[in-house]
């Protein structure tokens, strides 16, 4: 079976990922946190995502973010790969969803709950200077992105910074606009 580009390259970050000690892992976790603070404010009304293993951010993430802001959307995996937005009221309200991971009990709100936000932070395994983010695969995000007018609200990609690299992308892949790194944030 041949491996496409895209295939070849999460692979090879998610090794060097998991490569990582678990010191390097809360260092880098601990710099996501203090940029968000830099980015965040008290007023606004963002999408964020709760961590897994090796994602940018680390166990303390949402709750960093949720108190820097009036209101945080969390994700919910739907049907046929369609991502569903529940606002996060505290970790008391997180229970496993339907793929395992971690999402937060209350009313559910399609994507188009995404433009009324002033901003969206999104996982990536890696972000071109360009702004194409290559997810894990499933194109959640791309979906949930895609009816979005450009910049509006802006996205915001977490990745090592090391993970800043040419990506292959398909005509259907939805850039972002900025990017957060463990040693800064950076628009594109």
């Amino acid at each position: 079976m041949t491996t496409s580009p895209k295939e070849a390259l999460r692979a090879s970050l998610l090794n060097a990922r998991r490569e990582r000690t678990s010191e390097q892992r809360a260092d880098d976790n601990a710099a996501w946190c203090s940029g968000v603070r830099e980015l965040l404010t008290p007023a606004m009304r963002i999408a964020a995502y709760h961590p897994l293993g090796t994602e940018p951010g680390g166990p303390n993430f949402v709750d960093t973010v949720a108190q820097l802001c009036t209101e945080v959307y969390l994700p919910i995996s739907g049907a046929n790969g369609e991502l569903l937005w529940t606002l996060y009221t505290g970790p008391q309200a997180m229970h496993p969803g339907a793929l395992g991971i971690a999402e937060p009990v209350g009313q559910r709100h399609s994507s188009e709950i995404l433009a009324q936000l002033d901003l969206i932070l999104a996982p990536a395994m890696a972000v071109s200077e360009s702004g194409m983010r290559l997810g894990k695969g499933a194109g959640y995000y791309d979906r949930a992105l895609t009816p979005l007018p450009t910049g509006r609200p802006p996205v915001v990609a977490l990745v090592h910074s090391s993970e800043v690299r040419d990506v292959p992308f398909d005509e259907h892949d939805r850039p972002v606009d900025g990017v957060l790194t463990e040693r800064g944030m950076r628009w594109l």
